[in-house]
């Protein structure tokens, strides 16, 4: 009598469901982390808020490059005085911003509805990659691949950051469209070609995330199809030429990055492009391969060497594993696993141009995982047969199984506590402000802002207090965003310095947003506004180290509020006595 064969309970399409769970499970805690950072730019730009950038169908222009613009935002506030006045921060996402009016008609000022619509489409991504492992890993690398990627915590921001939901709605329908390529050209299914392009130019307007799955389209034509050079030549042309048209498009729209050392644009700024993604992909690459928290990148400077060489040592460690394994994989398996991995590796350029962050590994994890998994079940095959002679084989493995395997899901919920942590201290540090000004006078009075201990609480601080409903002041000045300890001097009755006491002005990722090292203000540069002359007084070959303010009053005057940050929030700080330096 026959025996009937055992159930495989990790196959598609139970897989599949599996996954989903994961991903359910993993992204149910960022329900509960409400709006954070440009959220609350975009309520103000949902709701119409005059002087603000964008609009509600263009919510990611942050900036257009208008000289006369720029400096309203300076006058007034949020951007700081030494924004670049050409500064342009334009990112055109028609799709996400029609989807953010959407929840802001049905949710309003709840987050949650918000929350849940990202969820979602988080859950349509890891369903689509799931069909597409189906067609390309169909045995037990696609189930592992698709399973390290459901839980993988870099994807806990675009999910749980509502501004960061076009990463999501940018990649999922560009995925179909890469999944309807390859049901073309593995199948032969005609009516997925053109299927292909639309589902590809959809996602383009969600976001420019969906330029890495080009990356990967362009891998497969390169590297994984059966057929001859000119065959592989016609089938990307239409992909690349929908491209080229984006780009076109993008930059005819006046949409881009320049000015800016956070953001660049790779063809407007290749040299600088260049040097940048020298320190940022390797960077990259120690999150997607090793696990390595590299939304440390902004916040603690110190660790950028220790990212980049772990950057580059997980590279070196992969091919190694990577080689071992390879005799080892079924010829089809090899076929599909090298395109994954060099449209992984293309897909990291495009996202370089920004500052490392986890949020970025959407595209290049796909590939990235798949390599992680085959390291992870050569380990494990190596284990089993008790292949003792490779200790270094089950040190890499078992490091890999806890960054991937334990750490990947308990990332979520420390990324949400922290989201959270952010928010409660903004809301602190509001209440505070809010009872130490005078909600009749401040409409005709400056606040001048000195250093806070968090440079992303001044930032998103004016944001943040116009959201909630609190009365304007006449302008909101933020002096600093350096991450150095400052010391203040009153020079004059209306003026004073700030130096600091190691370090630069304008080094750090947060003050660099706003004007790049290309425009770096040198000894005697001014700013000038409406009430305040600004002066680099000193400069070293990486920027101002020391700079005087002129006010056009006394600081004791009641059209000038100076605050500083004290027990928790910002507080008025009594103008000192001339010539005695105070450490903020």
């Amino acid at each position: 009598m026959d025996v009937p064969p055992r159930p495989r309970w990790l196959a598609f399409p139970r897989v599949l469901w599996l996954a989903l769970l994961g991903a359910l499970l993993v992204s149910l805690p960022t329900l509960g982390m409400g709006f954070f950072g440009d959220d609350y730019a975009h309520l103000l730009m949902l709701e119409g808020m005059p002087g603000v950038p964008g609009g509600p169908f263009d919510l990611f222009r942050f900036t257009g490059g208008n000289p006369e613009g720029v400096q309203g935002l300076i006058q007034r506030g949020p951007y700081p005085w030494w924004t670049l006045p050409e500064l342009k921060l334009a990112f055109w996402r028609p799709l996400s911003s029609a989807l953010a009016v959407l929840d802001h008609g049905l949710f309003g000022r709840s987050a949650v509805g918000y929350h849940v619509h990202s969820v979602a489409w988080y859950l349509g991504l890891v369903a689509v990659l799931g069909v597409l492992l189906r067609r390309v890993l169909p045995g037990a690398l696609g189930v592992l691949t698709l399973l390290l990627y459901a839980v993988d915590d870099a994807h806990a921001l675009p999910v749980g950051w509502i501004a960061n939901r076009n990463a999501l709605v940018a990649v999922t329908p560009a995925l179909v469209g890469l999944w309807m390529h390859l049901e073309w050209r593995e199948a032969g299914r005609g009516w997925a070609r053109p299927l292909s392009l639309v589902c590809l130019a959809l996602g383009l307007t969600g976001g420019e995330a969906a330029l890495g799955v080009f990356a990967y389209l362009l891998a497969y034509e390169a590297l994984g199809a059966r057929d001859g050079t000119t065959e592989r030549m016609r089938a990307v042309v239409p992909a690349v030429l929908l491209g080229l048209v984006y780009v076109a498009a993008y930059k005819a729209l006046g949409y881009g990055a320049s000015g800016s050392g956070s953001y660049l644009d790779p063809l407007g700024e290749p040299l600088r492009f260049l040097a940048a993604a020298a320190v940022r992909v390797p960077a990259l690459l120690s999150g997607l391969l090793l696990g390595a928290p590299v939304d440390l990148w902004p916040f603690v400077p110190a660790t950028r060497p220790a990212l980049v060489i772990a950057g580059v040592a997980g590279a070196g460690l992969f091919a190694w594993l990577l080689r071992a394994a390879w005799p080892a994989l079924p010829a089809e398996e090899r076929r599909h696993l090298r395109w994954l991995f060099v449209g992984a590796a293309l897909s990291l350029v495009p996202v370089a141009a920004t500052f490392p962050s986890g949020r970025l590994l959407l595209v290049p994890g796909l590939g990235g995982c798949a390599a992680v998994a085959v390291a992870l079940r050569h380990g494990w095959r190596s284990w089993a047969r008790r292949e003792g002679r490779h200790g270094g084989l089950a040190v890499a493995t078992g490091g890999l199984v806890l960054a991937h395997v334990v750490g990947a899901p308990l990332g979520w919920p420390v990324t949400v506590l922290a989201a959270r942590e952010a928010n409660a201290q903004a809301e602190r540090m509001l209440q505070v402000t809010a009872g130490e000004l005078d909600t009749e006078r401040l409409p005709t009075q400056r606040l001048v802002v000195l250093p806070t201990p968090v440079p992303t609480l001044g930032m998103f601080a004016p944001m943040v207090w116009a959201a909630r409903g609190h009365v304007l002041p006449r302008s909101w000045w933020t002096l600093s965003l350096s991450l150095e300890p400052h010391v203040l001097t009153r020079t004059g009755p209306s003026a004073f310095e700030l130096s600091l006491r190691g370090g630069h002005f304008h080094t750090s990722e947060f003050e660099q947003l706003f004007r790049g090292p290309a425009h770096a203000l040198p000894v005697g540069a001014q700013v000038q506004l409406d009430g305040m002359r600004v002066t680099v007084l000193e400069a070293g070959e990486e920027g101002p180290t020391r700079l005087g303010f002129a006010l056009d009053v006394p600081l004791e005057d009641d059209s000038l509020v100076l605050l500083h940050w004290r027990d928790g929030g910002l507080r008025r700080l009594p103008p000192p006595a001339i010539g005695v330096p105070v450490a903020l």
